[in-house]
């Protein structure tokens, strides 16, 4: 059993496939789950629909705005917000619209600044809690977006894989003379995953510091560490399953202190460090899908104990 096997599973979920500013005044085209999914808002809200005319198969996100309408660039047939159409401009007004003249709706809401769909119309789950990213007293001070090619899977289990640190993120995150890790407790709430460390000092934080996870199903981590005198610093990980080898990573870096201090700090240039880093990695692992049968590869009780724990989770998925 592969990451793919849960595909079905995994359209139940909620994922985000845009950043709020991306729909505009036309059409927006993205994938998810290797679904062509347009965007669009009409009725003073964001739309998603299959990225197709029921017409002649033309991608609707070819198309543009209307006043209340999405309409299809091949021949013009506009869309309501529901997703019937409305008008074809090759009959005359009088003659019926067929029943069938619809575009396939999913379920869409923005939240933290993203878009999120849902394949399905019944979702498993809620949108995961980021509370800080809806918090007035904290600031996002690193919104990222970017591109990988590699499972939404890998790249969340990267992000949880603390034994790394020492040699990807020599200098800045870990240190090879000191490469163990401590047994990191991992505990199950439902849909989430829960588990912390306290991490040595890094180049980064000049003293030991605890870092607390929670890892929402299927591929969310809210993540926040204590700094002292009520100084927090949150980081929300988001990745969208585009396909089985390319996903998009959602990073929100946020922070209830220094809330007018600039870019300039160094905190996007940290982050494309390390993100590059991890990158090279991850997008050469083989196979491109995590493995969800534990066999598959070699683990270790206490260095591995929470990959083991996440690829439990989402077995389940497969298997229910």
């Amino acid at each position: 059993m592969r990451e793919g096997t849960i595909w079905p599973a995994l359209a139940e979920y909620w994922h985000p496939v845009a950043i709020s500013e991306e729909v505009g005044e036309k059409p927006l085209a993205v994938r998810l789950l290797d679904e062509r999914v347009a965007l669009c808002r009409l009725g003073g809200r964001v739309r998603a629909f299959h990225d197709l005319c029921i017409h002649r198969g033309t991608p609707i996100s070819l198309g543009w705005i209307e006043g209340e309408t999405v309409v299809c660039a091949y021949h013009g047939w506009a869309y309501g917000a529901d997703g019937r159409c409305v008008r074809i401009p090759s009959i005359p007004p009088e003659h019926p619209i067929p029943k069938k003249a619809c575009l396939m709706a999913y379920p869409a809401q923005e939240r933290y600044g993203l878009v999120w769909v849902c394949l399905s119309d019944e979702p498993r789950a809620p949108i995961p809690e980021l509370p800080a990213l809806e918090d007035p007293s904290h600031r996002v001070v690193v919104f990222d977006q970017r591109s990988w090619k590699c499972s939404a899977a890998r790249a969340i289990e990267n992000f949880v894989d603390f034994g790394h640190f020492a040699w990807i993120h020599e200098g800045i995150l870990g240190d090879r003379d000191h490469p163990r890790m401590p047994d990191v407790p991992v505990e199950r709430d439902g849909e989430e995953l829960r588990f912390g460390f306290t991490n040595l000092p890094d180049r980064i934080h000049p003293v030991p510091h605890t870092r607390n996870y929670r890892l929402v199903r299927p591929f969310s981590i809210y993540q926040w560490k204590d700094e002292g005198d009520g100084k927090r610093e949150t980081l929300s990980f988001v990745c969208t399953p585009v396909s089985a080898d390319e996903c998009i990573r959602f990073l929100l870096i946020t922070r209830n202190y220094d809330l007018d201090a600039t870019q300039e700090d160094g905190t996007e240039n940290f982050v494309d460090l390390i993100a590059e880093q991890d990158r090279v990695i991850v997008e050469n692992q083989r196979p491109e899908e995590l493995p969800l049968d534990l066999s598959e590869e070699l683990h270790l009780r206490g260095p591995d104990s929470i990959a083991l724990a996440y690829r439990r989770f989402m077995r389940e998925l497969g298997v229910e």
